[in-house]
């Protein structure tokens, strides 16, 4: 059989061909030994690339996971802060009040009714404070203040109060005022969210709520009894028997709401918990991903360089070749 012969411009096109292939793949390993992962990934799976990307895309979702936990450990730890505030001033505050009594001066009970009106304002504050211009008592309704002011408050309860100057009618006026479900701190007081709590996915099959609010029923009551002692010190005319009335009402109300407060802290405590276990799991299973994806995607050291320097043999090989190969004519053959 004649063999088919290659022409002299072929020849040179393959032999160009095959120089780039040897240089391609040495540049390739030169890579993959200066960075420590193969330069091919698809290469050097042999096309199975399908595991890995699975991998990829779940080290993405607990990426995510993580960032929603972080942000929701710090939202948590934010909240206790702000509980912890209103529960010290609660404590400061009732010890005070109680120790006003039918024997305290009228200077004592003016200083006790100022005070209390203070502290009603720190608690206020506290409440409404904001992260990053998110409110943290509002529910999710993260871009509300969640309490009107001190002020505005305490002028809705003077209204409502009236002209009443009897202990027993003010303390009721403001009992219901606090209390009613259509009306005074519902609607003057509280201005956030009062929906389902708020909600974040911390692992793929966990969920954490953050329940607690400025209307939450714990934080209420302590806001009541301050506020009741506050009006002490706001409302006009009061005499000086109706004011130990009320500071001594508040005072023993303050001093009950304790164990309400402390079973709000409580739940956000028990929140923390989860977040801090989510945060874990999700550490670990990175770590585990994390090592799949180096045992995949890493280039054996000792391999490419044992590969390496067969590839620049090879080349050499070649250019010698192919310079031995250009050297040849008619009148040497001859």
């Amino acid at each position: 059989m004649t063999g088919i012969s290659i022409g002299d411009m072929a020849r040179q096109f393959t032999s160009l061909r095959d120089g780039n292939a040897i240089k391609s793949e040495l540049f390739e390993l030169a890579e993959s030994l200066s960075s420590g992962k193969v330069a091919d990934l698809t290469k050097s799976l042999n096309g199975e690339t399908v595991r890995f990307s699975g991998v990829q895309y779940s080290l993405t979702q607990l990426d995510g996971y993580q960032q929603v936990a972080s942000e929701t450990e710090q939202t948590l730890g934010n909240i206790q802060i702000i509980l912890g505030k209103v529960d010290d001033t609660r404590a400061t505050t009732a010890e005070r009040l109680l120790l006003v009594n039918d024997s305290s001066t009228a200077a004592q009970v003016d200083e006790a009714a100022r005070a209390s009106q203070s502290s009603f304002e720190e608690m206020v504050t506290a409440l409404n404070t904001k992260i990053a211009d998110r409110a943290l008592m509002s529910g999710n309704s993260v871009n509300v203040t969640p309490l009107a002011t001190a002020e505005t408050m305490l002028s809705d309860l003077q209204t409502a109060v009236g002209g009443a100057l009897d202990p027993a009618t003010i303390i009721a006026t403001v009992d219901a005022w606090f209390n009613d479900p259509a009306g005074g701190f519902a609607v003057t007081g509280y201005q956030g969210d009062t929906g389902p709590a708020l909600e974040r996915q911390v692992t793929e099959d966990q969920s954490v709520q953050i329940d607690a609010r400025a209307d939450d029923p714990a934080v209420r009551q302590v806001l009541q009894g301050a506020a009741l002692a506050a009006l002490a010190n706001t409302l006009p005319g009061l005499n000086q028997e109706t004011k130990i009335a009320l500071l001594t009402t508040s005072g023993s109300q303050l001093y009950g709401a304790a164990s309400g407060l402390v079973a709000v802290q409580a739940r956000i405590g028990f929140a923390e918990d989860n977040v801090a276990r989510a945060l874990t799991e999700t550490t670990a299973q990175q770590s585990s991903l994390s090592q799949i994806v180096n045992d995949l995607s890493l280039a054996d050291p000792f391999e490419t360089a044992t590969r390496l320097q067969a590839q620049q043999t090879q080349l050499e090989t070649f250019f010698s070749i192919t310079a031995r190969l250009s050297q040849l004519s008619l009148l040497r053959y001859i």
